[in-house]
């Protein structure tokens, strides 16, 4: 019975989708690790996340996006009554949150290494999951890396499976307020499931296939060549080269079976028998070029600037430097963004919507980048953003006497102030609402 009922819930949860692409030219007999069989083959088995990880470009994105995002702690943080401002809570319930989210989410990982791991497999298989193990009181008190099985629609529940310290558990009708779900960026017409970096890329870049195809054809056999079949005239009769071996027909027939069987094209006949290579077009000496699409498209797949994946040669400070800044922005921003919100939804919930909030900081980013950090203390210096002493807090300094009044620089000021400025120093009067001079 009680496997009937389990039969009967997974013939209505939807199907995986972080299952390997797999397609008819794909060989059943060839193993992960395996040598040989046609480029095609090969290039099809890559398309699994660990023979992809072998590219360096594709391991050097990843690393990126994983790293980056386990380096910013998340905060579990309450607003001040006072200030309104959202402060981390490290009192109670708060206390064990943080704890929880930064330092031990359960047993056997730290906290960067389970949102490094959620990163991974949020691009590679499409989804990431997180199962929330709570007390008798609701509240959490382990966060496990989990392989989702299926999604019951019907129940709003889930079929996952874990990794503990006391091995592989899986449990069936887990309500959707305890797992957090991290799907990728482009997902299914359902809107829930994600779709894996690799299957979007392998579909996507079909479009192009014909072209790369050539270019792999081409190369592997030396690339298009432009040449001459003749033979050097052994003697001349009444003015005419010698025909040598072949006829004028026989010659053009054997051009073009070198064109169609070896070179494809651009063999023409001159009455002989060997071969001379003229030239190659300057498209065809590019052809090689065709392949750095393959690095260019991992650099738009996984939203890495070409500056991080060490591509470009030529880079300076300036460039990397820019290219870490759009790449913090433009892709580790929006990720950041979208665990916040899961996150906060299933760990804080509606009742304590807008007193509390999940915060992943982003402040470690610029430890590593001196001159940058110091700049941006400067303008929240100026500006009167931040004291003297809150910024020596954010590098452990001692606070120092009257470093707690904010002060800002004088050269905007409003009109009036201006006026009001210039009166007193310069001792010039100034006229009043009533039109009466005032000193």
């Amino acid at each position: 019975m009680g496997n009937f009922f389990l039969n009967w819930i997974r013939r209505r949860e939807a199907p995986t989708p972080t299952q390997t692409l797999q397609t008819k030219e794909t060989p059943s007999n060839q193993d992960e690790g395996e040598k040989g069989g046609s480029f095609e083959e090969r290039i099809i088995t890559a398309r699994t996340p660990n023979r992809a990880l072998t590219v360096s470009a594709v391991y050097r994105a990843m690393e990126l996006r994983a790293k980056t995002i386990g380096l910013m702690p998340v905060q579990y943080q309450e607003k001040d009554r006072q200030k309104g401002n959202y402060l981390p809570w490290m009192v109670g319930l708060g206390k064990r949150m943080n704890y929880l989210l930064q330092e031990e989410p359960n047993p056997i990982m730290n906290g960067p290494s389970l949102w490094q791991q959620v990163t991974i497999n949020r691009m590679m298989q499409g989804n990431g999951f997180v199962y929330i193990e709570r007390d008798v009181f609701g509240d959490p008190v382990h966060l496990w890396l989990a392989e989702c099985a299926g999604y019951n629609y019907m129940d709003d529940t889930y079929t996952v499976m874990y990794y503990t310290n006391y091995g592989i558990i899986s449990k069936v009708g887990v309500p959707s307020h305890d797992v957090m779900h991290f799907p990728n960026t482009f997902r299914y017409y359902n809107g829930f499931w994600g779709i894996p970096t690799l299957q979007y890329a392998a579909e996507t870049l079909s479009l192009i296939k014909t072209e790369k195809a050539q270019a792999l054809e081409t190369a592997a056999k030396g690339g298009r060549v432009k040449g001459f079949i003749h033979e050097a005239p052994q003697k001349v009769i009444e003015g005419t080269m010698n025909a040598g071996l072949f006829s004028k027909a026989a010659g053009k027939n054997y051009a073009k079976e070198i064109s169609q069987e070896v070179y494809r094209q651009d063999i023409n006949f001159l009455r002989g028998t060997a071969f001379t290579s003229v030239s190659m077009t300057s498209q065809d000496m590019q052809l090689l070029e065709h392949m750095n699409l393959g690095l260019d498209d991992i650099a738009r797949f996984w939203g890495v600037p070409r500056p991080l994946l060490m591509l470009d040669t030529n880079s300076h400070y300036t460039s990397y430097s820019d290219a870490t800044m759009e790449f913090i922005g433009r892709t580790i921003g929006p990720d950041r963004a979208d665990m916040e919100k899961e996150m906060s939804r299933k760990l804080i919930g509606r009742d304590y919507y807008g007193e509390r909030r999940i915060h992943i900081c982003e402040k470690p980013l610029l430890a590593m980048d001196p001159e940058r950090q110091a700049k941006v203390d400067l303008l929240n210096l100026q500006t009167g953003a931040r004291t003297i002493n809150e910024i020596r807090a954010e590098h452990e300094m001692p606070a120092v006497a009257n470093g707690d009044e904010p002060i800002a620089s004088a050269n905007l000021l409003t009109l009036k102030a201006l006026l009001e400025k210039g009166a007193n120093v310069g001792g010039r009067p100034t006229t009043n609402t009533d039109g009466n001079e005032s000193k």
